[in-house]
């Protein structure tokens, strides 16, 4: 059995979610004997292939070319959808954008045509997938959407409360029947080798039981708020991530608090592997986001037993149940609170590590996966 996996053109140079969720799959997968590709192209060669594994709707300009590409060679199609509320995402731009694109989401006002102006941006970046945008302008963001999810073989959300918010805000909950199964996120459940690197501005810092922070630094990641709200603490708290050059407006400001405070450590982007050791020396992890899907932060900080502090948005209380602490992205209150609440108890006391090591592992994930390609060869 031969597996291609697709995703946005820019999924192995610009890591999110959805690409950790990919190679991580593929690298379980590889490990049960599975041959599997990616690709970012949008109309590669599929010769050779039995299933097309596709991942993220959000982002669908490019999605949708690679699916109708797979449909015209008359492949299976597996689908990971990464399906973002776009309720949560519209409230985010209306209380966070500024300048220009504030202007933009108030005046296109309609999910399509903010979406399409969206596309505009991508493709002015990657100007080989400009077709994508035509393509989008004459189908419609969310009937590439619906079209994408009808028409696949399969589909692997990654809760519940995904697929009903796909139901509910897609399809207005018409009864229809979509073949899927749950497949969780996951972590990799292994042993590490500490990172010099990391160790060495720990120790060059002297840090110790601080606070966590991963993530872009953006305003959806709202490490903004995080400060605003801890200002005035003398908790030591680490931010580490990529710089999100779209909101350059931003990172200026975050600069400018990280100088002013100097319980305020911001120490760049690191690798995978390296995040390990920063969480290991963690007391708490905090992810504050405006909108996810399932807080992969939180599964990576919870392994390691760092106490987690996770937003009420997404579909994140599916995952951590009552084991970790909620805060509201809008509220510097309910994020101060949970912070200091997690941080002035022991490591590990809700015990998350156990529930993530039973049910959220890379290793199940492939298992689950593998058995729906089974199913469909």
């Amino acid at each position: 059995m031969k597996i291609l996996m697709q995703n946005r053109y820019d999924a192995l140079t610009k890591k999110g979610g959805d690409s950790f969720q990919m190679l991580l799959t593929k690298k379980y997968l590889e490990k049960t004997g599975t041959s599997v590709d990616v690709s970012t192209e949008l109309n590669p060669d599929l010769n050779g292939y039995d299933i097309i594994h596709l991942f993220n709707i959000t982002r669908v300009h490019e999605t949708f070319i690679q699916f109708r590409n797979a449909k015209k060679n008359n492949k299976k199609i597996v689908l990971s959808p990464i399906y973002h509320s776009i309720f949560d995402i519209r409230n985010y731009e209306n209380k966070n954008l500024t300048g220009i694109y504030k202007l933009i989401v108030k005046y296109l006002y309609k999910t399509d045509n903010i979406q399409l102006f969206k596309t505009l941006y991508y493709v002015h970046k990657y100007p080989k997938i400009w077709y994508s945008w035509i393509t989008q302008f004459y189908k419609g963001y969310t009937n590439q959407q619906r079209e994408i999810l009808k028409n696949v073989d399969f589909i692997l959300p990654n809760s519940n409360l995904e697929m009903s918010t796909i139901m509910q805000e897609l399809f207005n909950l018409e009864d229809i029947k979509l073949n899927y199964e749950i497949t969780c996120n996951g972590v990799e459940d292994i042993d590490y080798v500490e990172s010099r690197r990391v160790l060495d501005l720990l120790n060059k810092n002297n840090l110790k039981n601080y606070v966590l922070c991963p993530g872009r630094i953006e305003p959806r990641k709202n490490q903004l708020n995080i400060i605003k709200a801890l200002i005035e603490e003398k908790i030591p708290i680490i931010f580490v991530g990529g710089i999100n050059r779209m909101h350059g407006s931003y990172f200026k400001e975050f600069l400018k608090q990280i100088n002013r405070n100097k319980n305020l450590f911001y120490l760049g982007e690191f690798k995978q592997e390296e995040m390990n050791t920063f969480y290991k020396y963690a007391k708490v992890t905090v992810l504050a986001s405006w909108f996810e899907t399932t807080g992969l932060v939180g599964i990576e900080g919870g392994i390691m037993d760092c106490n987690v502090v996770m937003t009420i948005k997404g579909y994140t209380k599916e995952y951590y149940g009552d084991l970790v602490w909620y805060c509201d992205p809008e509220n510097l209150t309910s994020i101060k609170e949970a912070v200091l609440s997690s941080y002035s108890v022991n490591r590990g006391v809700k015990k998350l590590s156990s529930r993530i090591k039973k049910m959220f592992t890379w290793e199940n994930a492939a298992r689950k996966t593998l058995e729906i390609y089974k199913k469909l060869v």
